[in-house]
């Protein structure tokens, strides 16, 4: 925790018109929920009828992996980065503990013909201080702010693949946070 690690806790606001079952994130991980609290109407700034709030715990990346690599040196580690082009190279690794950061790679390496990319859409934004709370609304469109930017989200596509940016999503993303932050009170 703190700020060495970037590893703090937010309330994150899951925003809805209508009462429906908990978020899959409470029912699958209810350890990592400490205390939702239904909010109605009046009880919250969002344009919304009901507002479940939580604290949640949120990481982030660039500052975690960065402490984490100067820990990992620190106690002795090192870094080698290797190209691989069948999965019995890793038998002949002289080293004792080989980390697997190949990503996509491993599909073409380890024959898993069962791995499926999913691409999704982030549109950030400048750092905004004063920004301190997360926010998802009906499971599609979200706000993650960290201290590098505030990361707006709302695309999922699995088996897409593709590097090149979404316009068309982009779009959707910043015209639909817009209408969420426009009814705001």
């Amino acid at each position: 925790m703190g700020p060495k690690y970037g590893v703090h806790w937010r309330e994150q606001y899951f925003l809805t018109d209508e009462v429906g079952p908990e978020p899959w994130e409470y029912v699958m991980l209810r350890d990592l929920f400490p205390g939702p609290r239904q909010l109605g109407r009046g009880e919250h700034p969002f344009g919304v009828r009901y507002a479940l709030v939580d604290n949640m715990m949120f990481i982030e990346p660039p500052v975690y992996l960065a402490a984490l690599l100067d820990d990992f040196r620190l106690a002795g580690g090192r870094l080698v980065v290797r190209a691989l082009q069948e999965a019995r190279q890793l038998a002949a690794l002289p080293e004792a503990v080989v980390m697997n950061c190949t990503g996509l790679g491993s599909k073409e390496l380890f024959g898993d013909e069962e791995l499926l990319p999913d691409t999704g859409q982030l549109t950030v934004l400048l750092p905004q201080p004063e920004v301190d709370y997360a926010m998802v609304m009906n499971d599609e469109v979200y706000m993650f702010p960290r201290q590098d930017g505030i990361l707006l989200g709302g695309t999922h596509e699995r088996g897409v693949s593709t590097l090149e940016p979404n316009v068309e999503a982009q779009r959707r993303i910043v015209a639909e946070h817009q209408r969420i932050f426009d009814r705001m009170r």
